[in-house]
């Protein structure tokens, strides 16, 4: 007689336009052995997860593998879970969003299997409140959260038993779930796990035992077999010769033999690595009870590249959301929000996350064709101001039919530089080792220095309404104390828009009595494509261009202006000044998850490409009482 029953199962998420190179690291390391081994033991049954965006890359570059997936399926072998569509973190977005990805998942499921799925995998354990009620009307019948959510119900009852909960009358079962990992959060065989488990839960007759098929592809070396295929093989083959004792179920199976134990209504719950990442990340602020605070969006207000994308995200839901018209329209921008909704996203999570340049892009050019879905034939430039960054001050946004250009107050730099015709956000670079992004942060240096600072041009004040139409002007005095010299300064930063550029304009007044001499930087993050090859950087010195392979830091003197292209869009970017300026320029590097850190000497595609950073500095000498003018204009080119 078998005394256990042990559902085994993989789950699969990456980032919606993910590198080709990744998906298939991650096929031939987890998904294909993984099913190939199962299909050669029928009386073994699993769970598969695959988020939306996987299915159309399998489709495409593998359509055997869709249909073995497809055979297993409708003979019961495999049972294919739903949820979110675009694997989003629940509790990031609204309930209306987080239905329609679950819904469109459960339809593309069922046109493609025949069977509609009545279990959802939530992105990383992400659980919201709301979640009854949401999977409920998606006619889901349960889902799974980490086991050491469960309470050790007493009483005589079993430990490892399901319980529900509800919201507004509609209830979900939730079944508790153990990670098939080790220690060292590396992939351990499905066998090992149950045996540790037996140990630890000697009174738990069901195991619901779920790995991550990335940490799969990573870790499967660590088993000293040739292949995951043998690893994989061995697995099935063990549970295959112990089916006496272990009787191996799909979720559904189980959920009909299987009754919950009580009520329990969860607060918020996250994998214990989410979980991790967010304690790290909000440590950079001085709060002591994390307990009390919604640790994944505290966690995107802390991250600065992560905060960009969640305001363009918010700010573009809320137009789409007022928008009255066709809607076949709106329910192409709605899609493209979800892809801008993915879960990797909004952390740095196993395979980089929002690290990851490629999907970092997709999801800002997502949200750039959502927005050019809704608007009009007749466009109209215009500048409004909204409090994008919920900081309680007001952000500056200029529009046109060419570009889209978001301001940060307190900084008076650009957060966002978009491009309408080819959707690429150009200010979304990432400097890890200063923790920045974005376009022209102010500093102020010592002469002929980029790296001295005497003071940073933070905290700027913002005039709402100048007197000129569309521009819109940063003021910010300072002082500080160098060499026994105090630098006193007025600043003033105006940006002037245009339907097919923006000027920067400044203007600096020496309010000593002395005469002043300093280094004065705009530093910005730029990025024009997620591959380091496909760019071409330009020097510009008056009428000519010299093109340089910036493949290391590099000093230049006397420049003009630069240019930034990717060299498979009919694009650039023209970066101008009046004065002609320092330059100290570098690419940004940062190896890919999978790389151990003691590896020194990383081979190149080894490596993520964050973008560049560009220092721009003018050294000037102000009079007593005097003052400086000196400007920028940023063009795109076609």
């Amino acid at each position: 007689m078998q005394n256990f029953k042990v559902v085994i199962g993989m789950y699969n998420n990456l980032p919606y336009n993910a590198s080709g190179a990744l998906y298939e690291q991650t096929y031939q390391g987890a998904w294909r052995p993984f099913l190939s081994g199962l299909y050669k033991f029928l009386s073994i049954k699993s769970a598969i997860y695959f988020s939306g965006a996987i299915f159309p890359w399998l489709e495409e570059n593998h359509p055997e593998y869709m249909y073995l997936l497809v055979e297993m399926v409708r003979r019961g072998q495999v049972e294919l879970l739903g949820g979110g569509l675009y694997n989003p973190l629940s509790p990031l977005i609204s309930a209306q969003d987080m239905t329609g990805q679950v819904e469109s998942l459960s339809a593309f499921i069922r046109k493609t299997t025949g069977k509609r799925p009545s279990g959802a995998w939530l992105y990383e354990y992400s659980w919201s409140s709301s979640l009854p009620s949401i999977l409920q009307n998606s006619k889901i019948q349960y889902t799974f959260l980490p086991a050491e959510y469960f309470p050790n119900v007493e009483g005589g009852m079993e430990f490892g038993l399901p319980v529900t909960s509800e919201d507004h009358r509609k209830v979900i079962t939730i079944f508790p779930t153990f990670e098939s990992k080790d220690s060292e959060n590396s992939f351990m065989p499905y066998e090992n796990t149950l045996t540790d488990l037996q140990e630890s839960y000697p009174e738990c007759k069901t195991f619901i035992i779920m790995a991550d098929g990335n940490e799969i592809s990573m870790s499967w070396e660590k088993s000293g077999l040739e292949s995951p295929d043998v690893l994989f093989e061995r697995t099935f083959a063990w549970f295959q010769k112990n089916c006496l004792e272990y009787d191996t179920l799909t979720p559904i199976q189980l959920h009909k033999t299987t009754k919950s134990s009580r009520i329990v209504y969860f607060s918020q719950c996250y994998s214990r690595r989410f979980k991790e990442y967010c304690k790290k990340t909000i440590n950079r602020l001085p709060i002591q009870n994390q307990e009390y605070i919604q640790i994944s969006k505290q966690s995107v207000l802390d991250h600065p590249l992560v905060h960009v994308l969640y305001q363009k995200l918010n700010y573009v839901s809320t137009m789409i959301a007022l928008f009255r018209g066709d809607k076949s329209r709106k329910k192409a921008s709605i899609d493209d929000i979800w892809k801008a909704q993915c879960g990797d996203l909004f952390w740095i999570g196993p395979c980089g996350g929002i690290l990851i340049p490629e999907a970092r892009i997709a999801a800002f050019s997502s949200l750039i064709e959502a927005e050019k879905t809704i608007r009009q034939s007749r466009f109209r430039p215009y500048l409004s101001f909204d409090d994008l960054n919920f900081d309680g001050l007001k952000e500056a946004i200029f529009q046109s039919s060419v570009y889209n250009c978001y301001l940060q107050s307190g900084s008076a730099s650009v957060s966002e530089f978009d491009s309408i015709k080819t959707g690429t956000n150009y200010a979304c670079g990432w400097n890890d080792d200063q923790f920045s992004t974005g376009c022209f942060k102010d500093y102020i240096k010592t002469e002929g220095n980029f790296e001295r600072d005497l003071i940073a041009v933070e905290r700027w004040n913002m005039v709402e309404n100048p007197r000129e139409e569309s521009s819109v002007l940063f003021r910010r005095e300072f002082s500080a104390r160098f060499e026994d010299r105090l630098l006193m300064l007025l600043c003033r930063k105006t940006y002037r828009f245009r339907n097919d550029f923006f000027s920067i304009d400044y203007e600096l007044s020496n309010k000593n009595t002395e005469a002043c001499l300093f280094r004065f930087c705009t530093n910005s993050e730029i990025i024009a494509a997620p591959i380091f090859e496909d760019h071409r950087f330009e020097l510009l010195h008056h009428r000519e261009s010299k093109a340089l392979d910036l493949r290391s830091q590099a000093f230049f003197e006397t420049v003009d202006g630069i240019g930034l292209s990717n060299v498979r869009k009919a694009e650039r970017v023209l970066i101008r000044s009046d004065l002609p300026f320092s330059l100290l320029a570098k690419p940004n590097f940062l190896k890919k998850p999978s790389v151990s850190p003691q590896v020194m000497d990383v081979p190149s595609d080894s490596l993520m490409f964050e973008g560049f950073s560009i220092g721009i500095g003018w050294d000037l000498s102000i009079p007593a009482e005097g003052t400086a003018f000196f400007s920028l204009s940023v063009h795109l080119e076609h």
